[in-house]
């Protein structure tokens, strides 16, 4: 400002520089109005509208106007220089002569407010001006009228000054960057330090933008001044740091409290001077900007220190006080005392940790936190916590200005988010001050974007990053979003009333599971970067890392961020302890536990906190909700159930499954282990032999072979391309080599070993099921050759060492070629599947039910001519029989148990249907599961595990039903089994198998191949259960009340 206000003591000095010219120009008037504006809501203005930054001249002309004109015609031809008149005397003068608020006004514009009627005439006509300028002023009081949008008068400066320095150094600098919490840290200051000043704590309370706590910052990073008051202020910023024997680049903040993962973090401001934390008897140094994870247990207080100041620190909450934390980014809101009962929360999601039992509506009792004396839970914004022994505490919408960021979290960096561009901007502000009409400018690199919006009548808004063009895809940056002043123009420089910063990924939404396929970013790290895949220029979370937590590496203006990427997939590993390593485990695979396993334990990752741990059929309710990563351990392993599996039971009660776990007892331990670009399968022959051959057959290609030697004895053929065998010769183990790309697919392969007597042998496991490896691939136009092919691929029994892998490499393609041969969905175009046989005779076992559940929706007749070998001809057997009379009816609770009690009298029931019927059907299940190797259903392996799981559900009418299976005391297994394939047959007689497959699966959580499979072995060794009920609802069906 003009040099004269402090050559000539104020105002005073202003009006005496004018002489008595009082020729007023209007339209200059006008000019200068226009001029005023446009520079207090432009570059380097601030909220208080004394602080205008333009010409001298101009001040001194706008001063003139203010002592020439009427200041009630001044209100309405030229409001801002109207408001700056009534304002500017108090700035400069209150509390240097006079504290005679009127005195000071009447001096300035030359009228006299000795009058209570013209001071009360003043008040109105000021108050009605300045709201319409956006000034939010209160009240007829001088303190919310005048003092509040003035700023802070230079009396103050001397008090403001202690009481932001002596902070600083206390609780640390204010946080910029975020609006909120900067405008607590000055309004907290100023009430603690400088409690009698009433006038300096409503100009603070005024600032909502948080300006006086930035320009702070400014000071202390060592800006220059803008205009005279600032310098004012600096000068006297400067004299508060030397009577501390401090200077401006010794105020450094202690370290800031944040949430990481589980943890309590301190997070040390970026100085040169070395700072330590003392978490025990030795202290820890850390160098600037670093964060440190705080083991348990929490104390109260931590000793820090930063060159020679040493102090303590609050960490923990004391007894009474709440910590309130942004989920989001993990950055400390506010720590709450025991008197405080509610807050204004600028957040969507929150995590609060207290020393104190309390419950949430929305998270329910809060769970033990890491450090077992405080209690933790994750709650939403807009909801009230009950606590044991303090007040309750409510969380509401801000009642003032605010702007957060509601999106989802790709990574954190400490307290820095990355945002997904799925998400928005939250702004709240007042539509009353200033009209409902706002700019928002948006900062992106080197880009800058303005967007008007309109706040409505309630003031809230939603800016989705879209309207903002961040759905574009590029490379993830530093977004600062600022609104800007009432009347502010969209350029460069305008003055911002609100602002908040943050990384965004345009063009990147939060993806279902962990990040996958997107394109690498010009400024990803690889060198700070951790757990990730880059191929072909796209980038992904590695499946099969070591790393728990992905680091996504990525370069900033000031320095390269490390973004922990947020879980949101399940992830398992296995640690083994023999080896002491851990190797990722894919999903739905099965591990096979030997005696070398036994001390081996699993880790899994999970984002869901509302899903249980299902463990071998124990359940853990909600473990993941105070952390992402736990250990299943040994003894959590050890015990021997029915049920084999490793999953996840969601909210909805869907189970997800993880893994399936087995305990192996095959000496030839038989192990497979599967990477992107190759396969390996181990083995120990039982017996002697001096080579391998490899058998590979692909789905319609000629088949192709290659020997490997062991000994010296010549081979008949030449090695494979893409196969490589090592023999260890200490423990005779054989390992062999498979690179998918370089070998035929969809492809099976086979083993044989050839002896000392050169005959070769198959290699079967201890259960003489063949080893067969699927080679998985497309077929571009499918076949019904390439259908039976896969299929009798598949038809055989795998190993159960090798987890199912031919299932998963040739299924795919199965599939694909079933649905394509079978997209008519009639019987005809597929029936030659039906006919696929074993060499051995024995049942087959690739999947119809689960792959195309409607073959069985077929009517029963057209199963005729079927080879008996196939299991299915019996279906044939009930065509034609006639419908009892009267028919029965599915629509009831109790459909099979009706049924039964109608079967035990005998009455209007045709022979088909006759008890006699169940009972051969019983005796032939019965039989099956003996004398056929769909004993499997009912023995120790992975099948029986599965048929338990299916079968394990409540059955209506299982007593009813196992009357009529004689000598079935003590094993209701096969009754639970001719119950589920009753099931399967009432829902194909209703056409809605589909269905009935995907509810098994939500139920069970197992994969769909997986429960097809086994619900057609299930089918073929119950099929005249099969044939008998699915006739009989058919039946039901056309002539009874069919269900829904």
């Amino acid at each position: 400002m003009h040099s004269f206000i402090s050559k000539n003591n104020g105002v005073r000095g202003w009006l005496s520089r004018l002489g008595a010219d009082s020729n007023v120009s209007l339209d200059r008037l006008a000019w200068v109005e226009t001029a005023f504006n446009a520079a207090w809501t432009g570059p380097t203005s601030t909220p208080f509208i004394t602080d205008i930054q333009t010409r001298g001249d101009l001040l001194d002309e706008a001063a003139h106007f203010a002592h020439e004109i009427p200041l009630w015609r001044l209100f309405n031809s030229a409001p801002t220089l109207a408001v700056w008149a009534v304002l500017i005397p108090l700035a400069r003068n209150y509390g240097i002569s006079t504290n005679e608020v009127y005195r000071h006004i009447s001096r300035f514009v030359g009228e006299s407010f000795d009058e209570q009627e013209a001071r009360e005439d003043l008040k109105t006509r000021y108050r009605r001006t300045a709201r319409a300028l956006g000034l939010p002023v209160f009240g007829n009081e001088p303190t919310g009228l005048f003092f509040a949008p003035l700023g802070p008068a230079h009396a103050h400066h001397g008090d403001l000054a202690r009481a932001f320095v002596g902070a600083a150094l206390h609780i640390g600098p204010p946080a910029i960057e975020d609006t909120a919490s900067a405008r607590r840290w000055q309004r907290r200051v100023v009430a603690d330090r400088c409690a009698g000043l009433a006038r300096l704590k409503a100009t603070i309370a005024f600032d909502t933008s948080a300006h006086v706590a930035r320009r702070f910052e400014a000071w202390r990073q060592g800006e220059s001044p803008v205009g005279d008051t600032e310098a004012h202020l600096f000068e006297a910023y400067d004299q508060a740091a030397r009577s501390l024997g401090r200077s401006r680049a010794d105020i450094v903040g202690p370290p800031r409290l944040v949430w990481t993962g589980d943890h309590l973090t301190l997070e040390t401001e970026t100085s040169r001077e070395l700072q330590s934390l003392r978490l025990g008897a030795i202290p820890t140094r850390l160098a600037g900007g670093k964060r440190l994870q705080v083991p348990p247990p929490w104390r109260p207080t931590i000793r820090w220190t930063a060159g020679t100041l040493s102090r303590d620190i609050p960490l923990a909450p004391a007894e009474g006080e709440v910590l309130v934390f942004d989920a989001d980014t993990g950055a400390m809101l506010s720590r709450l005392s025991s008197e405080q009962g509610e807050m204004e929360i600028a957040a969507e999601r929150l995590i609060v940790l207290s020393g104190a039992p309390f419950t949430s509506l929305s998270f329910g009792d809060a769970i033990p936190a890491k450090d077992a004396s405080f209690r933790i839970a994750w709650v939403n914004a807009n909801e009230t916590l009950a606590f044991e022994g303090r007040s309750d505490l409510s969380f509401t919408r801000p009642v003032e200005d605010a702007i957060w960021i509601d999106a989802p979290v790709l990574g954190r960096d400490g307290s820095r988010a990355l945002y997904a561009c799925n998400g928005g901007l939250q702004v709240r502000i007042d539509p009353e001050i200033g009209g409902p009409t706002r700019i928002i400018r948006t900062r992106i690199g080197g880009q800058v974007r303005f967007h008007q919006v309109d706040l409505g009548a309630t003031g809230e808004l939603r800016m989705a990053f879209a309207d903002a063009h961040l759905e574009a895809l590029a490379d993830p940056a530093e977004v600062l979003f600022e609104v800007l002043t009432p009347g502010a123009a969209g350029d460069l420089e305008a003055r911002v009333a609100l602002t908040t910063r943050c990384w965004i990924w345009p063009g990147i939404s939060a993806p279902d599971g962990d990040l996958a396929d997107v394109p690498i970013p010009a400024n990803f790290d690889p060198a700070r970067s951790a757990g990730l895949r880059a191929i072909d220029g796209r980038l992904s979370v590695d499946p099969e890392a070591d790393q728990e937590t992905p680091i996504l590496g990525l370069s900033g203006p000031d320095r390269v961020h490390e973004f922990r990427l947020v879980a949101r997939g399940e992830k398992l590993w296995h640690f083994r302890v023999a080896r002491g390593d851990r190797v990722y485990v894919p999903r739905g695979a099965t591990l096979v536990f030997g005696h070398a396993n036994r001390h081996d334990a699993l880790i899994l990752r999970s984002p869901d906190r509302d899903a249980s741990l299902l463990v071998l059929g124990r359940e853990t309710r909600r473990p993941f909700y105070r952390r992402q990563t736990i250990e299943i351990g040994a003894a959590d392993l050890e015990e021997d159930t029915e049920d084999d599996r490793i999953a996840l039971r969601r909210a909805d009660g869907r189970v997800d499954l993880l893994a399936r776990l087995r305990r192996a007892t095959d000496p030839a331990g038989l192990e497979i282990s599967e990477a992107p670009d190759e396969i390996r399968l181990r083995f120990t022959p039982r017996t002697d032999c001096d080579a391998l051959r490899v058998r590979i057959e692909p789905v319609r290609g000629a088949l192709i072979e290659g020997e490997y030697a062991f000994g010296r004895a010549p081979l008949d053929l030449p090695s494979l391309q893409g196969v490589r065998t090592t023999r260890d010769p200490a423990t005779s183990q054989v390992e062999v080599i498979l690179d998918p790309s370089q070998l035929p697919a969809p492809a099976r392969a086979t083993f044989l070993l050839r002896d000392n007597a050169g005959v070769l042998l198959p290699l079967r496991d201890v259960r003489n099921a063949p080893v067969a490896i699927g080679l998985a691939g497309e077929i571009n136009t499918p076949q019904r050759g390439h259908l039976l092919d896969l299929a009798r691929f598949l038809a055989e029994p795998q190993p159960d060492s090798l987890g199912g892998q031919i299932g998963r490499a040739l299924s795919p393609a199965y599939e694909a070629a079933l649905n394509h041969v079978g997209k008519s969905h009639m019987l005809g175009s597929i029936k030659p599947l039906l006919a696929v046989v074993r060499e051995d005779r024995q049942p087959p076992r690739h999947d119809l039910i689960g792959a195309a559940p409607w073959i069985f929706e077929a009517s029963p007749i057209a199963f005729g001519d079927l080879d008996t070998d196939t299991g299915l001809a019996p279906i044939s057997d009930m065509a034609g029989e006639p419908s009892p009379v009267p028919p029965p009816r599915v629509d009831g609770d109790t459909p099979l148990s009706d049924w039964l009690g109608r079967v035990s009298t005998g009455a209007g029931i045709p022979t088909g249907f006759q008890a006699d019927r169940l009972q051969h059907a019983f005796q032939a299940l019965r039989w099956r599961l003996k004398e056929t190797d769909l004993h499997d259903l009912v023995g120790e392996e992975t099948l029986a595990g599965t048929v338990k799981l299916i079968c394990g559900a409540h059955v209506e009418g299982l007593e009813k039903l196992r009357s009529f299976d004689p000598g079935g005391g003590a094993d209701p297994l096969p009754a639970r089994i001719a119950a589920q394939v009753e099931r399967l047959a009432r829902s194909c007689a209703e056409r809605r198998s589909h269905a009935f497959v995907d509810d098994v699966v939500f139920r069970t959580g197992l994969p769909r191949r997986e429960v097809g499979q086994v619900l057609t072995l299930m089918l073929r060794v119950g099929v005249e259960f099969f044939a008998y009920f699915r006739a009989l609802w058919a039946h039901a069906s056309k002539d009874g009340s069919p269900s829904a």
